[in-house]
Parts: structure tokens; sequence; C-alpha cells
């Protein structure tokens, strides 16, 4: 698992609000059904209530500050402190960078795009190997060398771009226990997740739409998937390909024979799809919402017209570079007229299709 350095001293120097909030995190995740995750034998509703008391003991340690002791009492005055603001928004800040790495790489981006983190104002370099092979020719024993060869590797560098979110923040409700932190925190990991999961998607959705060749299929057919299947695998040095695909797609995937029958015990009526076709894996894609798509109310993101061959345990399509830690910061309280304080996150990253490997696409299921 991936953590950056300053998410190990924070969970050694707050140990009791880092594993109550990986505990809470951990739960949230199996309540989306991935696998290995374990639900919390704490209801959420008692999870949250001491996230925000472990939250509230962690500000006033670090900024050796109380309302008690520093502002007689009032509450109010001191979640308006700007020192104490600030301390808030890093101890959040802290909160979302060590769950996001977890799930980013639990989720379907997995089979075809990889994650690399850098600092803060970093960029990233892959070293993309070339897969191409040595041509052998036919030599007489009185030849010394044949024709020289010489395969070079190719650089590509990502710099990753700084994305924001602002939403409407209020310290002194969280630490009066009328907002949930956890709550704040794990919306703010599942809304950086689907923006990186869109870029990485609309990158693997453009880079196989224009694939021609043996590596597209017009329109699906068992022979021309296990084809597809056999040149993925081949052309990726024997690394064994997988189909993917939304579960409404995958539901195509069928033997064409007219004598074959399901049970109602069968993989394909229990899982709606077949878990492997002709020795390869099918590995359905969670599908997700799009919130962006402002003409069709309640669409989806992934495309259920398309199944993609890919292998994973060959050189990712799509590389993501994550900059660096997230950082925020939170207006004064009377900055706005509306008093409302305005919190932004900032996060970096950059997407593109970086491999030297590659995958294949069935257009049409049609």
């Amino acid at each position: 698992m991936v953590e950056y350095t300053r998410i190990k001293k924070f969970a050694e120097n707050s140990k009791d609000l880092y594993d109550a909030m990986k505990q809470y995190g951990e739960h949230c995740l199996a309540e989306r059904g991935v696998a290995g995750k374990k639900f919390s034998d704490v209801s959420k509703d008692v999870m949250e209530e001491a996230i925000n008391k472990e939250f509230t003991q962690e500000l006033y340690r670090r900024t050796g500050m109380t309302p008690e002791d520093n502002f007689d009492g009032n509450l109010k005055r001191y979640a308006a402190n700007s020192q104490v603001i600030e301390m808030a928004d890093a101890i959040r800040d802290y909160m979302i960078d060590m769950l996001l790495p977890e799930t980013l790489l639990t989720g379907s981006l997995r089979y075809f795009a990889d994650f690399r983190f850098a600092d803060l104002g970093d960029s990233m370099s892959f070293d993309i190997e070339n897969n191409a092979l040595y041509n052998v020719t036919k030599a007489g024993y009185r030849k010394r060398s044949t024709n020289l060869q010489k395969l070079f590797k190719t650089t590509v560098t990502l710099a990753p771009i700084n994305r924001q979110v602002t939403v409407g923040t209020d310290l002194f409700e969280i630490l009066v226990g009328r907002v949930s932190i956890a709550k704040e925190v794990m919306k703010a990991v599942r809304s950086i997740e689907t923006a990186m999961m869109f870029d990485a998607y609309d990158a693997f959705a453009t880079a196989t739409g224009s694939l021609t060749g043996n590596l597209a299929v017009a329109n699906y057919s068992e022979a021309s998937l296990i084809s597809l299947c056999e040149t993925v695998t081949a052309y990726n040095q024997g690394r064994k390909a997988i189909i993917i695909g939304t579960p409404v797609a995958l539901k195509n995937v069928l033997p064409t024979n007219a004598n074959y029958r399901y049970l109602l015990d069968d993989e394909y009526v229990r899982l709606g799809h077949l878990q492997t076709f002709n020795g390869y894996d099918v590995l359905p894609l969670e599908q997700v919402a799009n919130p962006y798509n402002t003409t069709t109310p309640y669409s989806l993101k992934l495309d259920d017209t398309k199944i993609w061959v890919v292998s994973p345990a060959a050189d990712k399509i799509v590389k993501i570079g994550v900059g660096g830690e997230l950082m925020s910061h939170t207006d004064a309280i009377y900055d706005n007229a509306n008093l409302l304080q305005l919190s932004t996150l900032n996060k970096a990253w950059d997407c593109q299709v970086v491999t030297n490997s590659v995958c294949g696409i069935v257009k049409s299921l049609g």
C-alpha cells in the first residue's frame, strides 16, 4: 500500500484517530462490496461520533489551545481562530490522504491503470521498454555478423495538474457533533477517486476507440473474442489476457452453441456473467454514476456496449501520476457576507496513455 511519509508520521503521532479512521474507511469499502474488506462490529454512527471526539482531541493537542483554557469556554471563538482553522485543515488533509490510495487501488482501475505517487511539485518519468524482438536471419558460417539491431526505450513525463473542489464548511458544527468529519472525509475521498477514475476511463476509451486491425473487433462473436484474447496475450509476451466490461456488456459473453443450457445454480445465473470464457478470466468493471452529465438524469459513466481485452500482468495501458499531498485552505469566518466558510481542497494529478503493451476492443455487441 502506498503511503506518504507524512501519513506514516501521522499514524505514529495520532494513532487513535488514524486507527479509527482506518476502521471506518474499511467499513465503507466493505459496504461498496470491495473484496477482502470487513465490516466493523461497531455501527457507523458510533464510529462517526468517536472520530469526531478524536478529531477534537487531536486539534486541542496540536494547537496547544482549548476553548476552556484559552477562550473562556467559548467554542465559537475557538473555532474561528485562524491557527485552529489551519490545523483543522491539516488534520483533515491527512485523513483524506491516508484513505485515498487504498480506495484507488481497490477499484476497477487496477485492470488497466497504474498509479505513481510523487511529492508536491514533482513530475514523474515512466521508462517504457521496447517490447519488440530482434530479427533472426540466416547466415553462413563464414559470416561474422548480420545487420546491427538496437531497441531503444522511451521516456514519458507526467506533470500533475492541480484540481480544486470548494465546499461550505463549519468547524464549529464538527466540534459540537452536528457534522461528522468522517463522512466529510469519505465524501472528499470518493469525489477525488471518481474524478481520477473518469480521467483514466476517458483516456482508456479514447485510446481503445482508435484501435484498428486485429486489435479491434467490429461485432461480437465467440470466435472473434477468443481470437482477440489470443492476439493480446501473444503481443504482451504471453501475459494472459482477461475480458473486462460492465455487467451489462459481459452478459453477452456466452458460448454460441445452441444446445448449451443454464441451470439455476450456474455461475452465469448467480453472478450475471461467466467467470471464465474459453480459458480467459471475465471480470466486471464497477459501474459508476455520472454526475457531470447534466443533460441526462441518472446517467452512468462506463460504456455498456463495449468489451475490452487487457493483460493486467503486462504494463498498464493508462498511467496516473499523483502529485503529492492534498493541501487545503479555509476562509475566515467573516470573509463572506453570509458568514459561510469556504474550504478549498487542492489535489494534483495527470493521466495519460503511456504503455508498451497492447489491448483490444469489441466495439459492438449487436
